[in-house]
């Protein structure tokens, strides 16, 4: 993995007036994406500061065994750097850290990566105009000043632990996925895994494989449907390197995935379609009747981010596996005890229990004007016009911000256009002689308004989930299709939405 060791420490900035023009926290997916629409902009005054010791954000931490991208691989990947050489049509972590190594070394982002570097505050100086940002590398504090701030750590950053008593009394090993030891092996152990999300879909299989006895305890059941996964032959490789055909396969599996949206409304084919696929699934991969009702979900298809496995119901079904649904009182050292006093003894507990996205961002300390916090900003619940910025925050920009995440398609679809159109709020700050944009407050509610009112009564608001935070706003999902938001992104007016300063 690239470490970088020979570039510049986060206190040398790269222009003779220690100014930056962009600082970008996170180097990931929407982090390397804004580092080349800068670079494409002639921005070259920037650092993408990464806490971790190397680049891939979610596909650094995320290193599970099982672990895989769940849309398919020609759309997870940018539209201006298509990928030839994936090995599935639903790549692994590795392949996808590889295909961000490549992007990186292709459009020259190293020399901008700042590896091992944490950010400790970042504050907007009215005086300046000017983003202080402190950050922390190896133990030597820096300050940074840049104009533009670009927050791209994404929502699935900060790992959620289960909120169980006794958690940190187990005595054995206790691992979360999102933090997953290099070469970790389950090999003859007896292994509790808590949660059946779309993580613990994919690492139930490879689990059960190893361990000698898997308890998966499971609070509630979740819709499966079957992924429509192959490897990808010489022929497909050969058939990439024609003019036009990446871009081709990438618009078939847009028009699938979109498609796929309506499945999210009542009375849709689409959604019939499903349901007939899921239930299908159900019934043809878990013979036991006992079993199969125990996984049948007690909520609308797509309230929750919809499982695509073919191995899942599988290996809940293998002799050495048990799938536990009575409630969970607390974890032991020994293992875990339920609410009826049964104890299951356990030498290794796995929680795959995703991300704390109600508070990623708002825990930072980031203070914009007249020292107003984001926490602060954000006590409700996080909120910004288009997942991109946020009223009170001169020059800050998210990638993958509030109400950007879908439940069907790639988040690239939302990364690229949110980077294009940042880039260009920062040349019209320049172009225009102005030191700052902030988005005003009431297009902000506004926004925001009539984003909750289209949420109420959709599916996404019929059960619990992280897509809501602990109001029950939804704080994640953009309610429509992927053209809406796109169209939403370039249709913005810098005279009427926006106040400079």
């Amino acid at each position: 993995m690239q470490t970088d060791p020979a570039h510049p420490p986060p206190s040398r900035a790269p222009d003779d007036h220690g100014v930056l023009d962009a600082l970008v926290m996170g180097a990931g997916m929407s982090g390397l994406c804004m580092a080349v629409e800068l670079r494409r902009a002639g921005l070259h005054r920037f650092v993408v500061l990464e806490q971790s010791a190397g680049l891939g954000g979610t596909w650094w931490d995320n290193r599970y065994p099982g672990a895989q991208v769940d849309v398919p691989a020609p759309l997870y990947s940018f539209s201006f750097a298509p990928n030839p050489h994936w090995q599935r049509r639903f790549a692994a972590a590795p392949e996808i850290q590889a295909y961000m190594q490549d992007v990186a070394a292709r459009f020259g982002l190293h020399p901008h990566l700042r590896l091992r570097t944490r950010l400790t505050e970042a504050r907007f100086d009215e005086a300046s105009a000017l983003w202080h940002i402190g950050t922390v590398c190896d133990g030597r504090m820096a300050l940074l000043r840049a104009r533009f701030f670009v927050c791209s750590t994404g929502p699935l950053s900060q790992p959620r632990w289960p909120d169980i008593p006794g958690l940190q009394d187990f005595a054995g090993l206790r691992l979360h996925s999102a933090r997953w030891p290099d070469a970790q092996g389950l090999q003859g152990l007896r292994v509790g895994l808590i949660g059946t999300g779309s993580t613990a879909a994919q690492l139930v299989p490879p689990v059960a494989a190893q361990a000698a006895h898997l308890s998966v305890f499971q609070r509630t059941a979740n819709w499966v449907l079957p992924r429509v996964d192959r490897p990808y032959t010489p022929v497909d490789r050969a058939l990439n390197a024609l003019p036009g055909w990446h871009a081709a396969v990438r618009t078939f599996w847009y028009a699938v995935l979109e498609w796929g949206r309506r499945g999210f409304e009542d009375g849709t084919a689409a959604r019939r379609q499903m349901l007939r696929m899921a239930r299908s699934q159900l019934r043809r991969q878990v013979p036991d009747a006992t079993l199969r009702q125990r996984l049948q979900p007690p909520y609308p298809l797509g309230c929750k981010r919809i499982i695509y496995s073919n191995d899942y119901y599988p290996a809940l079904a293998r002799p050495n596996v048990a799938l536990v649904t009575d409630p969970i009182e607390r974890i032991t050292p020994a293992g875990i005890r339920l609410q009826d006093g049964t104890e299951h003894r356990l030498d290794a507990l796995v929680c795959a229990t995703g991300f704390d996205v109600q508070h990623s961002l708002a825990n930072l300390p980031v203070t914009g004007l007249r020292g107003r916090t984001l926490g602060r900003a954000w006590q409700d619940g996080p909120e910004a016009h288009l997942g991109l910025t946020v009223a009170g925050f001169p020059n800050l920009f998210l990638m993958l911000g509030p109400n950007t995440a879908t439940g069907h398609t790639s988040t690239l679809l939302y990364i690229e256009p949110g980077a294009r159109w940042a880039v260009q709020a920062m040349q019209a700050v320049q172009r225009r002689g102005q030191r700052w944009l902030a988005v005003k407050s009431e297009v902000q509610q506004r926004f925001n308004a009539t984003l909750q009112q289209r949420l109420k009564g959709a599916v996404w608001s019929q059960c619990r989930s992280w897509y809501r935070a602990d109001s029950g706003r939804n704080i994640a999902i953009w309610p429509g299709f992927t053209g809406e938001y796109r169209r939403a992104v370039q249709a913005q007016d810098f005279d009427r939405d926006f106040d400079f300063g």
